[in-house]
């Protein structure tokens, strides 16, 4: 459904009335999978009764309790999947304005498609594995004592990123075809989006993709998602929850409309979408803010078109997915 002029204007007056009531617990864990035969690290930010202090992790620094005492109650949770070569802490302003309003986020670091070993990028591995990774680290969460009484497990969320929102997908139910993207990349062959590489190197093969629905997940946030292997008309028929589809106006990355109006389309309840065109935004708009020190260094990941103030926009942002998700997870 589409969001009019009023609508946004009452959301961003909400908005603007939320206040952190929480200071923000960090830790990291480690998720071990039977359904991938690996593990791999995750980070967890959350609301804290201990005190905060300012610390530095890479380029960032965070106002967190390390380690901190969970907050007593039981907290919704968001899953959060990060994109292609990306790392768990480049959507650390969301995750933060999520936990200091209530909210376990718990980010896994994506084997192999990650900032530090990018080498099953756009391989059928990937697309296969990542979901079940979301799977794997949703059992490791609601298994393990001292977190699991602490989250509601009726109040489960999937927030994803460019591959992240395949990932968000895939989990939630929709079957993926690796063959659409490779008949895509080879009908078109001037379409440049970073998925068609592997199918002109002939690196890639014809596989569905049919990961068990995880019926845990109630909603999903989609963030400039890759939707070009949800081709077929029954793909996303599965499908029955909330989702939050923010699409970047001015997305270099991924054209259209092969990605978000793609997955527009082929959702089945159109009452449970809510679409919503995020201006002169970016690809990368997504992500968090980077020092100014480092923008030249990392190139397109830290710039944003024109105009756009990445800053500003990760303020609202989070708040704008709290907002939605205290609508829907009930």
């Amino acid at each position: 459904m589409s969001i009019t002029f009023r609508l946004v204007l009452s959301l961003l007056i909400f908005m603007s009335t939320l206040s952190h009531a929480h200071e923000v617990g960090f830790r990291k864990v480690e998720v071990s999978s039977s359904e991938t035969n690996n593990s791999f690290p995750m980070v967890l930010f959350y609301p804290t009764s201990s005190k905060p202090k300012l610390v530095e992790m890479g380029p960032f620094k965070m106002n967190v309790a390390i380690g901190g005492n969970i907050s007593a109650g039981k907290f919704p949770l968001v899953m959060v999947s990060h994109g292609s070569g990306s790392s768990n802490l480049s959507y650390k302003d969301i995750a933060v304005s999520l936990a200091a309003n209530g909210f376990m986020v718990a980010i896994p670091l994506h084997p192999k498609n990650n900032y530090m070993d990018n080498s099953l990028e756009g391989s059928l591995a990937n697309y296969t594995n990542r979901p079940k990774h979301i799977t794997s680290a949703l059992d490791m969460l609601l298994g393990t004592p001292g977190l699991n009484s602490h989250i509601d497990s009726n109040k489960v969320a999937v927030l994803g990123h460019s591959v992240g929102g395949y990932t968000a997908l895939a989990a939630a139910g929709g079957i993926a075809n690796t063959g659409d993207l490779i008949s895509l990349c080879r009908s078109k062959p001037s379409l440049s989006d970073p998925y068609c590489g592997p199918v002109r190197e002939g690196t890639i093969t014809q596989e569905i993709i049919n990961n068990t629905k995880d019926n845990r997940i109630k909603a999903l946030i989609l963030m400039a998602p890759v939707g070009a292997l949800f081709t077929a008309k029954d793909s996303l028929t599965e499908i029955d929850i909330p989702i939050l589809l923010l699409r970047a106006e001015k997305d270099e990355e991924l054209t259209e409309p092969y990605n978000c109006k793609l997955i527009e389309k082929n959702i089945v309840d159109q009452g449970k979408l809510t679409s919503i065109t995020i201006a002169n935004a970016g690809h990368y708009s997504f992500l968090t803010s980077f020092p100014d020190s480092l923008k030249s260094e990392l190139g397109a990941i830290a710039q944003d078109p024109a105009g756009f103030d990445r800053e500003a926009f990760q303020k609202t942002l989070g708040l704008r997915i709290i907002n939605y998700l205290n609508s829907t997870l009930r």
